[in-house]
């Protein structure tokens, strides 16, 4: 429940609230049970409030859907001004990882993108998930480094009900043997060096391609440990190695492009912000907020409004465009 300031609501009032959330409800084919959890009410309160038949106070529910109710409208008045984001961009750095991943898929075999944040990994990685099929994303974190908490995942990611971590690689193999499939984990970084030969493991018994995406780490560690005869099976197994610390020029003027981006101080501004941590993420944070001042205050987008969006995205609120 949320903590609200109970407003006494007259019947009027009551009914009118209602009726507005079942508007909401027939346009938008919204459950009861998705916008009784969105408003922070309990479902079978919401319930009996929309059906005017619940037994407690009725000012209680519905202060807090009127909250969620003006919450709705708050959020769309800010989305009416978000500018839209240019679909994915195929830069130069994206042809060379759809590459890596094309090639891993077909072969099938094991590629490794590592790079710098911000250089667009998981932005192509999804990008090409939604163009090929029985491609598979799995992103990891600290919690999944171990070897049934990296295959729990997996299940997960390719829906496969199994509880019994003993049968995970099991299930996984009969899954996708013979698919021709792809299996991308994300953030690999965070995999310990036998969760690593695990998905050698599977690559060797199920015949699926698999690609490791991460920061520089990634390579650098199966590069070490290649040498040692436990880890030299999965290092000579792997097909193509990517490795790019930064974005490339060309992908910054690609993005810069796609957001209509010409004037020369403009570019020169944010080709510099492009160079900072973050790289094309960052970049493109700036120009989502700088069209989103600008459009607040009716003007057309430019330098002032990227400086303004850089200033609140950083503590820093200089730029060194030198």
């Amino acid at each position: 429940m949320n903590a609200t300031t109970t407003t006494n609501f007259s019947p009027e009032d009551l009914e009118d609230i209602r009726t507005e959330v079942r508007a909401i409800l027939d346009t938008e084919r919204l459950s009861q049970s998705e916008a009784a959890r969105q408003a922070g009410v309990a479902y079978s309160t919401f319930s009996a409030f929309l059906n005017n038949s619940y037994q407690g106070n009725n000012d209680k529910p519905a202060s807090d859907i009127q909250i969620w109710l003006s919450s709705r409208k708050e959020k769309a008045q800010t989305a009416s001004i978000v500018p839209k984001t240019p679909d994915f961009i195929v830069t130069p750095s994206a042809t060379n990882m759809i590459n890596s991943l094309r090639f891993a898929q077909a072969m099938p075999d094991i590629t490794v993108i590592a790079g710098g944040a911000g250089i667009g990994k998981t932005s192509t990685a999804n990008y090409y998930a939604s163009k090929n099929p029985n491609c598979w994303i799995v992103t990891m974190e600290p919690s999944t480094a171990s070897i049934n908490t990296m295959l729990g995942q997996i299940c997960e990611a390719i829906d496969i009900q199994e509880r019994s971590p003993t049968k995970f690689s099991a299930s996984i193999q009969r899954r996708v043997r013979g698919s021709g499939g792809l299996l991308i984990i994300d953030e690999a970084q965070h995999l310990s060096s036998a969760s690593l030969d695990q998905l050698r493991s599977l690559h060797d018994l199920a015949g699926i391609g698999i690609a490791l995406l991460g920061n520089e780490t990634v390579y650098s560690r199966l590069e070490g440990e290649g040498r040692k005869s436990g880890f030299a099976q999965l290092f000579s197994r792997i097909g193509m190695r990517m490795t790019q610390p930064r974005s490339k020029p060309g992908d910054v003027c690609a993005l810069l492009a796609a957001w209509g981006v010409t004037e020369k101080e403009e570019l020169r501004y944010l080709k510099a912000i492009a160079q900072k941590p973050g790289a094309l993420r960052v970049l493109t944070k700036v120009l989502k907020l700088a069209s989103m001042v600008a459009a607040g205050a009716d003007e057309e987008r430019g330098i002032k409004h990227y400086k303004a969006a850089w200033e609140r995205l950083t503590s820093s609120a200089q730029v060194d465009a030198a």
